[in-house]
């Protein structure tokens, strides 16, 4: 028997998404990370191309980039940043960037792990930036997804 928690760990280590926390209607493969889920098919130059809803936003985004992407986060310390902890660029800023959509500790690789939306211009594996826990500004740094590397065979 596995509880949720444990499921839920293990999700987070794989980088996958949960529907209604890291997806919703109004994300799209691109803005996630997940343009691997899209046909080649049904992208500029294939045989179905464009057959498919949202095929004129996510066909634009895939030429020309998203306004934010989904990002692995890797926090400083020992403390979990949780769902909805909002993300900031530095310690000082009062604009905040984004938001952690799951978080929690991964414990294949014994730390705290989260995912979370922030601008394009910001995404990049290994840049820090902050999240806010308990009202102070913890460092975080951007990992690439997923946190724990499949070992199965296709």
């Amino acid at each position: 028997m596995i509880g949720l928690g444990a499921r839920d760990s293990l999700r987070l280590e794989a980088g996958l998404c949960l529907y209604g926390s890291d997806l919703d209607t109004m994300t799209t493969p691109v803005e996630a990370a997940l343009e691997w889920s899209i046909q080649v098919a049904r992208k500029n130059g294939g045989s179905h191309a464009g057959r498919f809803p949202g095929a004129k936003k996510i066909l634009d985004q895939l030429a020309n980039g998203a306004p934010h992407r989904r990002v692995g986060l890797r926090p400083e310390g020992r403390a979990s940043i949780r769902h909805g902890a909002r993300l900031f660029r530095d310690r000082e800023s009062a604009n905040e960037i984004g938001v952690v959509t799951s978080g929690g500790f991964g414990p294949s690789i014994n730390a705290p792990i989260a995912m979370g939306y922030v601008p394009a211009s910001v995404a990049a594996a290994g840049a820090p930036i902050y999240a806010e826990l308990r009202g102070e500004r913890v460092s975080v740094q951007q990992s690439k997804l997923p946190f724990v590397t499949a070992h199965y065979k296709r």
